[in-house]
């Protein structure tokens, strides 16, 4: 058995990661795996996650802890590990850390949505939330499109400012600056990802304002959580969700389906898309990722099999 810390998985290429996601819709598509309902275990503003999923090859576990205030302590807002065992036998055969391998795999979700449903043309874009998970996010973004300026806004200037720092030094050749809002990062921005735990729309905008532009939110997970105004999904010539049970955890979609904003019939499978892509074009697009256990199964076995080639990961023994 290994063990793949988060230096170790921050090593591993992103094309490795993005591919694995793909093969995780591909097998969503194919039904070719078991995948019970997430558990929530609510405790106040904090939330415990309990994900699991068998493939035909592995099965895998993960625990994840979501506490919004964590960064006021210095500490990240999503800890956890995976588990990842081999699916015959039940033998674990590896232990990644969680944070790690959930930013890296959300991060990829978001990069190949930006791969799958953006122009390739487009040259701007915009990061709203400048956690672990935004920086992930720029990351799979500026791996899949050639960005000229990338906006960054947080509701902590300081925050916005590191990371959009962090951007410039990493990506020399990407002009990272910091919005004046969330409303001027969107006027701004050709693709708009969203990666924050706000429980009302982080700007407000009419429909005319979005026309034309890619939004993906990935943050919110729960009812009350909702990144975009309605004015977004009401705009958009097509909605896609990762799994259709977005349409009861996350406020992006299920608050619009209450209000008649838009109707089940609207919303795609993304699983559609990577199965039979399609040609991006110009029109409006949204994209709501809450993500599954599926993606840390693909990602987590991409991971194992990259660590045994490379030798990489931690042996343990006893």
């Amino acid at each position: 058995m290994r063990f793949f810390n988060q230096e170790t998985i921050d090593r591993v290429p992103y094309d490795v990661i993005q591919k694995a996601v793909e093969q995780a819709y591909l097998l969503q598509s194919d039904q070719k795996f078991h995948m019970p309902d997430r558990i929530h275990v609510p405790q106040k503003e904090n939330t415990l996650l309990v994900m699991p999923c068998f493939g035909e090859a592995y099965m895998a576990t993960k625990l994840v802890t979501v506490f919004p205030k964590a960064p006021e302590t210095g500490f990240p807002v999503v800890n956890g590990m995976v588990i990842l065992a081999d699916n015959h036998t039940g033998q674990p055969l590896a232990i990644l850390d969680g944070a790690a391998l959930t930013s890296r795999r959300t991060g990829a979700v978001g990069g190949l949505a930006t791969a799958c449903l953006s122009p390739e043309s487009v040259h701007t874009a915009g990061i709203i939330g400048a956690g672990v998970q935004g920086r992930s996010q720029a990351a799979f973004l500026l791996f899949n499109r050639q960005i000229d300026t990338l906006w960054v806004w947080d509701v902590n200037q300081a925050a916005a400012d590191n990371m959009a720092l962090e951007i410039q030094d990493a990506w020399p050749e990407v002009m990272c600056r910091v919005a004046k809002s969330a409303r001027d990062l969107v006027t701004r921005s050709q693709v708009v990802i969203a990666a924050t735990t706000s429980t009302k729309p982080v700007f407000d905008a009419d429909v005319s304002e979005i026309l034309g532009k890619t939004f993906i939110s990935i943050g919110s997970f729960t009812p009350q959580m909702k990144e975009f105004p309605d004015a977004v999904i009401k705009g958009a010539d097509t909605v896609y969700v990762d799994t259709m049970f977005a349409a009861e955890e996350s406020g992006d979609i299920c608050q619009p389906l209450e209000n008649q904003v838009v109707s089940r019939e609207n919303i795609v499978a993304f699983a559609s898309v990577v199965q039979q892509p399609v040609e991006p074009s110009t029109t409006t697009v949204f994209f709501k990722s809450v993500g599954m256990a599926l993606f840390d199964l693909t990602v987590a076995a991409a991971v194992l099999e990259w660590g045994i080639q490379k030798n990489q990961g931690q042996p343990l023994t006893g």
